[in-house]
């Protein structure tokens, strides 16, 4: 390769935006995964393409951006590739279990060892009534609201605001998403048989949360709890960027790590993971950023 073709690269490579950047970066590094290891029920060729059409998007927008430099392609630009952790997330299912098998027992176990029972199990059966399920429900949803609100409250306080919460906000996701593929954990939803797994349909966002689940919903991510670690990393960076929305997102906050083990979508040792992994995946995306290679 001529030295003009690598400067041309290096330049091209310099005008993407950090979160643009490190979304590739998963994107080649689980490509690698996908070629090597495979993935279930046929879907390897399917997960590349995706990959191919995700960063021809990013650089399409990039080109967009070249010829129309306004706040809203920039907005743009940094918010596609939030938007993939619909993607990102799922996936997971469909590499995991490839090095050690699932480890839901060793879980399960953990749990039985340290609290004496199945904290998963028997917590909504001593508080079965509808209206704690419908706020337990309520909480779990939020998570995605929790996220978005750090995101707009990054951008009100200036674009330099919102690079930085979105890079810090999808290492950290990409980092979880690399666990889970290696340590595959499903959950007590998918761990346990009937009835144990079941949890009471009643109320709208019961309902709803139903509905979000069919959507993107898959046996895989339960430790360490991504819920737990990526709600305590945005309310820090709400915390920096506004103290009148922390607070008010605090006990909303509280409620959605509770429901976390109400729902049976993590079992309680996932949620001590997910306040022992995030400010350790929180240092680790601080790092990263601050590399010359994800500059912009």
């Amino acid at each position: 390769m001529t030295v003009q073709n690598q400067n041309t690269l290096a330049a091209i490579w310099k005008s993407l935006f950090s979160v643009e950047k490190l979304s590739i970066v998963y994107a080649v590094i689980t490509a690698f995964f996908i070629i090597i290891f495979g993935a279930k029920e046929n879907h390897a060729a399917l997960m590349i393409l995706y990959r191919i059409l995700f960063i021809a998007l990013v650089f399409a927008l990039r080109f967009l951006y070249e010829h129309k430099t306004t706040t809203t392609v920039w907005f743009v630009r940094n918010a596609v590739p939030i938007a993939f952790i619909a993607y990102w997330y799922p996936e997971t299912y469909f590499m995991n279990e490839n090095i050690f098998g699932n480890l839901d027992r060793y879980f399960v176990a953990a749990d039985r060892y340290l609290f004496g029972c199945q904290p998963s199990l028997e917590f909504c059966r001593y508080y079965p009534q509808t209206w704690i399920n419908e706020l337990m429900n309520f909480g779990y949803i939020s998570y995605y609201f929790i996220i978005m609100l750090t995101v707009f409250a990054a951008w009100a306080k200036g674009k330099k605001y919102m690079e930085h919460a979105a890079f810090i906000i999808m290492c950290s996701f990409f980092i979880y998403y690399i666990t889970f593929i290696i340590l595959p954990v499903v959950g007590p939803q998918f761990h346990f048989a009937e009835p144990d797994n079941l949890i009471s349909n009643e109320g709208f966002f019961r309902n709803t949360l139903v509905e979000l689940q069919t959507i993107g919903e898959k046996p895989t991510g339960a430790f360490p709890s991504s819920h737990v670690g990526i709600c305590l990393i945005c309310m820090y960076l709400i915390f920096k960027y506004s103290r009148i929305v922390f607070y008010i997102l605090l006990p909303v906050a509280f409620i959605l790590i509770c429901s976390t083990v109400y729902l049976k979508a993590h079992y309680l040792i996932d949620v001590i993971g997910g306040f022992v992994s995030a400010p350790l995946y929180f240092f680790v995306s601080i790092k990263l950023q601050k590399l010359k290679f994800f500059k912009y």
